[in-house]
């Protein structure tokens, strides 16, 4: 019987010298992809058994604004409950009060009996902002052929302000939400039925055409499904 215990035990030390060398191993990698990708990117371990106090590691933190013993928030869980079969990446375009878009990446794994999940959260408003000046910059001859060359475009252009001044939002801080807004409020005034306007309206709020497509369809479905 003693024997047994004692077997029990020796086998649970080592499961739980191999959880903390693991561990050890996901903090130093952690500070590695950290310091690699810069202060723009957040790297977090959370022990998901303890939501209340989840936050075991975090290298800049203060993309998200968390800390050592912050919970795990709504967002992070619903990142975990999407990694369970795996992995799970996204982009979470802000809102609230933090007005940032991030991609995350988000790995859940059981570890030493213990539920841990490895995130990785990457602040690219930046980046937006350098594509929408970039995307600016290059189409700026393009844009100024279709002014000589196509009548309406000063009217579609003039639309597509008024429609981001009534968001009262930078174009850069808006999320997928503010951005609907901008196109549900084109197409009710008929922007959208002029040749070229996807264009000036995909230049303007720093997105594809493709994504303006996009929107546009997610708009009409919602609408869709309402009536029906």
């Amino acid at each position: 019987m003693r024997k047994g215990l004692w077997r029990r035990s020796l086998a649970l030390n080592m499961e739980n010298n191999a959880r903390d060398e693991f561990l050890d191993f996901l903090e130093k990698l952690a500070s590695l992809i950290a310091e690699t990708f810069g202060s723009n990117c957040e790297v977090v371990i959370s022990d998901l058994d303890h939501p209340e106090a989840a936050v075991l590691t975090i290298f800049n933190g203060h993309v998200t604004g968390r800390k050592v013993g912050d919970p795990l928030i709504p967002q992070a869980l619903e990142r975990v409950l999407n990694s369970a079969d795996g992995y799970y990446i996204n982009r979470d375009e802000g809102g609230g009060k933090r007005n940032k878009l991030l991609k995350a990446s988000t790995i859940s794994a059981r570890i030493g009996g213990r539920n841990i999940a490895f995130c990785i959260n990457y602040d690219y408003t930046h980046l937006e902002t350098l594509k929408h000046s970039l995307d600016e910059f290059l189409s700026m001859q393009n844009e100024k052929d279709m002014d000589e060359d196509f009548p309406y475009s000063q009217h579609i252009e003039q639309t597509v302000k008024e429609a981001i001044k009534l968001v009262h939002k930078p174009v850069r801080l808006m999320n997928k939400k503010e951005r609907l807004e901008v196109i549900s409020y084109l197409e009710k005034r008929g922007i959208l039925k002029i040749q070229k306007s996807v264009q000036t309206i995909a230049r303007y709020l720093g997105i594809s055409r493709y994504t303006v497509y996009n929107y546009l369809n997610e708009l009409r479905t919602e609408r869709d499904e309402k009536q029906a």
